[in-house]
C-alpha cells in the first residue's frame, strides 16, 4: 500500500478547523489519488476465473474486521456444502506467490493475516490475484469457491460476490480519499457493484440507515470471544500493532476485562526480540498480564509463553446469518 501510517491520523474521523485546514492541505494529494486509482482500474487486465470468487473488502484504509469476516464465510460456505478456498495478497510479507501457506512459512514470508486465515483452510498468496486463480484452478477439483480477501481495489480478477465492510464507529471518515482521508477510492466509485454492506466493530447502535440512500442490504455483525482466557479477574498491560488500536482495547472492556495499561505499535509491526522483552519487564514490575491479538500473537517469535492473546470471532443474528447463507447459494450456483 502506499500509504503506510504508524497510526490512523485523528483528523480523518474530527470536523474542527485544524483538521479542516490538514484536508485542505492535503486535498490536491487525493485528487491525484483517485486519477491513479482510475488510472490503474481502466488499465488492469481483469480475468475471469472458472470458480466463483468471493471478494471481501472495505473502503477505507485500516482494520474493519476482513479477516474475521473472512473466516466467517469460510466456515458458513463450507456448512453449505461448497469447498472454499483463501485467496490474498499476503500483506507485509516478502513472497510473491503464486504459493499455497504451510506451516513452513512465517509472517515475513506471507504476512499475518495469511498466516491466520491457513488455520482455517487452504490459504494461497499472490501478489497478482489474477495468477493466483489460475494457480487454485489447477486443483479445481478440490475446490469451487474463492474467498478473495482485501480485493475490493483490485481489478485484476473478476468478482461474482462483493461484500464492503464498514466499521460502526469510523464509517468513512470524512469521505475523502488518500491522503486527505481515509478512503482507497470514492464512495461513488466504492459502492458501485457492492453485493451487501457488512458493518462491523463494537458500537452497538443501528448505524444501517447510514447507507439506506445506496439502496444496498446492509447485515450487522458482532465481536464475539472465542474462547474465554483464564486472565479475566487480572489486571492487565494490552498491547497491539493496529491501524485502529482502540478497537481492540474496547472489545476487551465490553468483555469485562480490566486494562491498567496500555501499548500501541506501528501498524503490521514486527516485533523484536527487544521489545517482547521489554513488555515482559514492564508487565511483571507492575504485576500485570499481557494481552494482544491474535494477529500480533503470529508475529511474536521468542518467550510467547509469558503472553497471551483475545481469539475472536464475527457473529450475525440468526435472521440475518440465513439471509445469508439464502444470497450465497443463490448467486453461487446461479
Amino acid at each position: 500500500m502506499l500509504l503506510k501510517m504508524l497510526r490512523t491520523p485523528e483528523f480523518w474521523y474530527k470536523k474542527n478547523n485544524i483538521s479542516k485546514l490538514q484536508i485542505m492541505l492535503l486535498y490536491p494529494f487525493s485528487i491525484l489519488w483517485v486519477q491513479f486509482d482510475e488510472f490503474k482500474r481502466y488499465f488492469s487486465k481483469t480475468y475471469k476465473s472458472k470458480l466463483k470468487v468471493v471478494c471481501i473488502g472495505n473502503l477505507t484504509v485500516g482494520g474493519t474486521g476482513k479477516t474475521p469476516f473472512s473466516i466467517y464465510t469460510y466456515k458458513l460456505l463450507k456448512n453449505l456444502g461448497y469447498n472454499p478456498v483463501f485467496l490474498t495478497r499476503g500483506y507485509g510479507g516478502l513472497k510473491k506467490g503464486p504459493l499455497e501457506v504451510n506451516n513452513s512459512h512465517h509472517f515475513q514470508d506471507v504476512g499475518d493475516e495469511s498466516i491466520l486465515l491457513s488455520k482455517v483452510g487452504t490459504t494461497i498468496v499472490s501478489r497478482n490475484r489474477s495468477l493466483g486463480a489460475k494457480f487454485i484452478e489447477k486443483h479445481k477439483d478440490k475446490f469451487n469457491v474463492i474467498i478473495m480477501d482485501d480485493g475490493l481495489q483490485n481489478y485484476q480478477l473478476k468478482q461474482d460476490i462483493k461484500f464492503l465492510l464498514v466499521d460502526k464507529q469510523l464509517k468513512l471518515g470524512n469521505g475523502y480519499c488518500l491522503p486527505a482521508g481515509p478512503l482507497r477510492q470514492t464512495v461513488e466509485r466504492g459502492l458501485n457493484g457492492i453485493d451487501k454492506i457488512i458493518l462491523t466493530g463494537e458500537n452497538n447502535n443501528n448505524k444501517k440507515y447510514l447507507f439506506k440512500s445506496f439502496n444496498i442490504p446492509v447485515i450487522q455483525s458482532n465481536i464475539k470471544i472465542a474462547i474465554p482466557i483464564k486472565i479475566k479477574k487480572e489486571k492487565l498491560l494490552a498491547f497491539c500493532g493496529l491501524a485502529n488500536p482502540n478497537k481492540f482495547f474496547e472489545t476487551l472492556k465490553k468483555n469485562g476485562y480490566e486494562i491498567s495499561s496500555t501499548k500501541i505499535f506501528p501498524d503490521h509491526y514486527s516485533y523484536k526480540k527487544d521489545d517482547v522483552n521489554n513488555l515482559i519487564f514492564d508487565a511483571n514490575n507492575r504485576n500485570l498480564k499481557l494481552i494482544t491479538t491474535e494477529k500480533d500473537y503470529v508475529k511474536i517469535l521468542e518467550n510467547k509463553n509469558h503472553i497471551h492473546f483475545l481469539p475472536i470471532e464475527l457473529e450475525l443474528s440468526v435472521k440475518d446469518k440465513l439471509s445469508l447463507e439464502i444470497f450465497l447459494q443463490e448467486k453461487l450456483n446461479a
